[in-house]
């Protein structure tokens, strides 16, 4: 006898998900594994540019990244979700053209000292296109610069910038990506046009004209990317079960406070991502968060306990 297997029902997706096609089990993937803790909003973002690319989302072949946009019209500067792609799609995005030939063996340029750390001073790659009228391969050789391309960040006790979290802990690796980004985009203009790479762009501000050439303009809070979603998840899941906890509001603060102070003062990088996570997700506003730390926990609509 066959069993017989009830299929639940399953909670409906938002009507912008359901309209693009988007199937439950391919939005669990980009929201929970792909893209954890960013907007949905910039969620749908990645999907739309992966279509209008004709990639496969899945993949990840683009970032979701905040970043200073200027405005136009007032001139001034704000903080907004941009997707980016990554080194990944330009390298797919070469080698659908059929004309691809791989690239040269990176070389590097003497070492120096920059930001306080010694670093390659340049990286040169030659890229290889065939080139079907010819009937020869072409190259592109460029050569990009670590001061010209680093990301940086507001040191808080020397008030001077330093390396970034990526670039101080991979310099090679993250200036041999982005002069292999300069060269695709060379040798693939068609392709790839006026793109950047998020390696090449982390940490700087966009103008109108989506130039990459105003400086690096660290987040005044702190330096979140060096926060990693691994970390971050494991103190949001902390907090959020102990608000879910079955007991009085003043002990629920007084667990929450003991929290904050052994394992958020340390790392006030994690305690500002950790509050704009929790206010984003409608767990506990900044305003409660603040409040419980003096008078005890406040908790307000958006509570899920």
């Amino acid at each position: 006898m066959n069993a017989v297997v009830e299929v639940m029902p399953t909670k409906s997706l938002p009507e912008p998900v359901s309209r693009r096609g988007i199937t439950e089990p391919q939005w669990r993937t980009l929201m929970n594994n792909l893209y954890p803790g960013a907007d949905s909003n910039s969620v749908l973002m990645v999907w739309d540019y992966c279509v209008a690319r004709q990639l496969d989302p899945l993949k990840k072949p683009c970032h979701i990244v905040p970043m200073e946009v200027k405005d136009s019209k007032s001139g001034n500067y704000f903080w907004r979700d941009v997707v980016m792609p990554g080194i990944y799609e330009y390298r797919v995005t070469a080698h659908r053209t059929g004309m691809y030939m791989g690239h040269s063996k990176p070389t590097w340029g003497p070492i120096i000292e920059h930001l306080g750390q010694m670093v390659p001073e340049y990286c040169e790659i030659t890229i290889y296109r065939w080139n079907p009228e010819a009937k020869e391969r072409t190259e592109y050789p460029v050569q990009v610069f670590f001061a010209e391309i680093c990301s940086t960040r507001k040191d808080k006790r020397t008030q001077e910038f330093v390396l970034n979290a990526r670039w101080s802990k991979a310099p090679r690796q993250m200036l041999a990506k982005c002069t292999e980004a300069a060269g695709l985009r060379e040798a693939f203009p068609e392709a790839l046009g006026g793109t950047h790479t998020v390696e090449e762009m982390e940490g700087k501000a966009l103008d109108e004209d989506v130039v990459a050439t105003v400086s690096s303009r660290p987040d005044p809070r702190g330096d979140l990317s060096i926060v990693d979603s691994d970390t971050l998840l494991t103190a949001y899941s902390t907090v959020v079960d102990i608000l879910n906890q079955d007991k009085e509001e003043n002990d629920i603060a007084d667990q929450l406070r003991e929290y904050e102070s052994e394992h958020l003062q340390k790392f006030p990088e994690l305690y500002i991502a950790l509050q704009d996570k929790l206010a984003k997700d409608g767990i506990i506003s900044k305003a409660n968060w603040r409040k419980y730390l003096k008078i005890g926990l406040d908790r307000g609509e958006g509570h899920t306990a």
